[in-house]
Parts: structure tokens; sequence; C-alpha cells
């Protein structure tokens, strides 16, 4: 059902699809339920954030896609981390609670840039994060105040759904860590942006997978 919905409303491509019912299933094995309502939510709201201001994106040429549609590398590697931490947890299936958060927190450090990327870019006051000089919308490393509001509102959405699957309510203290992280990672993938990605040393989805990677690791290792 949800393949097809994907396919339908251009939301992931064929393989794209595939390889996200492939992941989702090894999510819902070894992690929850919970976990792969998180994921999905994640897809849904990125989706969104994707498709709006759509046309001036395209005006612009800085659409995702043809219609907002995501490949298979995005899915590969927007869902890398996660699936790490997944595997993990299967092997220390007694952490829930902390494998669960990390798991939160990958997807947080991906969904803050994507809704930086996609909405930020239709702010025109656009600076360089490594020297704060006016660069064009869109450019690697460009940052705005349209787009860190953004960047904090992709990083919430995933950060209150962790509180509400983990917790089963609003846990303020842990909204607070997953939205803090979400946000850094966001901040680490505009530098690598800046100082790699532009520089054609590494892609797009490798940056977007470094930055979940580290954030995950630095609070990995603050949480215990």
């Amino acid at each position: 059902m949800l393949f097809v919905i994907s396919l339908k409303l251009n939301v992931l491509d064929l393989k794209g699809s595939l390889a996200a019912l492939f992941i989702g299933a090894i999510v819902s094995f070894l992690g929850s339920i919970y976990w792969l309502i998180l994921m999905l939510i994640f897809v849904a709201s990125s989706f969104l954030a994707t498709k709006a201001f759509f046309r001036r994106k395209v005006t612009m040429k800085l659409q995702e896609g043809q219609h907002g549609e995501r490949r298979i590398s995005n899915v590969a590697y927007a869902a890398l981390v996660g699936i790490l931490i997944t595997l993990i947890y299967g092997i220390y299936p007694h952490m829930q609670n902390y494998f669960f958060e990390l798991f939160a927190i990958s997807f947080a450090v991906i969904n803050s840039d994507t809704f930086a990327s996609e909405i930020g870019v239709i702010d025109q006051k656009v600076y360089m994060i490594t020297n704060f000089r006016r660069v064009t919308p869109g450019v690697n490393g460009g940052i705005s105040l349209t787009g860190e509001m953004a960047a904090i509102l992709g990083s919430l959405i995933i950060a209150f759904s962790y509180s509400i699957f983990a917790y089963h309510g609003i846990n303020v203290t842990k909204i607070a860590e997953v939205t803090a992280a979400g946000f850094i990672g966001c901040q680490i993938d505009s530098l690598l942006g800046a100082v790699f990605e532009n520089r054609g040393k590494l892609n797009k989805g490798q940056v977007n997978f470094l930055s979940s990677f580290l954030t995950v690791v630095a609070s990995a290792a603050m949480f215990v």
C-alpha cells in the first residue's frame, strides 16, 4: 500500500520505493512498529518540505527530481545510519530507549537538513557558513534565517514524534535533546558541504551520511 502511494505521489522513484520497502522491513523486524512509523513520518514530512514552493524551485533549477521524487541514493544515504543503529539494537535489545533515541536523532539530522535546504532556498539573504559572505541560494554550505528556522522545525517534528512513541506523551527533555542534536547535525552538514562537497571531494549523499553519523556518535557518547 505505502509502496504504491510513494510511486503515485512521486515521493520516491521505483528504485527508491523498493529500497524504502526493504529498509522498512528491516526496521520493523529488528526495531518495532514505532521505529517504522517514525521513519515514515520522516519520509512524509521531508516530502512536504520538498514540495513546498516547488514551482519557484523549478524556476531556480533547484528542485529535487522532476516532480520532487527522490532516488535510491537519497534513500540509502538517509537511512544508512538508522539501519546500522537498528542492527546494533538487534544485538542489545535490552537497550531499546537508548537506541531508539539514537535512531530518532539520525533521522532528525536528515530531516533538519532537508527542511533547511528545501525551504531555506526561498530566502535571498544566504551566507556561507564558513565565512558569512553572501552567496546565491542553493549553494552548498549556504545558510539563512529562513533555512535555520526550517531546520529547527524539521528536527522538532522527529523529536516530538519520538517522544510520543517512546514515552507516550510529551517528554520536554527528550524533545529538546533530539531537536538540538538534529539541528547541530544540520550545521555539520552545511560545514561539510562548504568544505568538501563544493570541492568535489564528497557528494550530497556522503555529506548527509557523515553529518548524521557524526551527530549520532557524539550523542551516543554523551548519553552513555
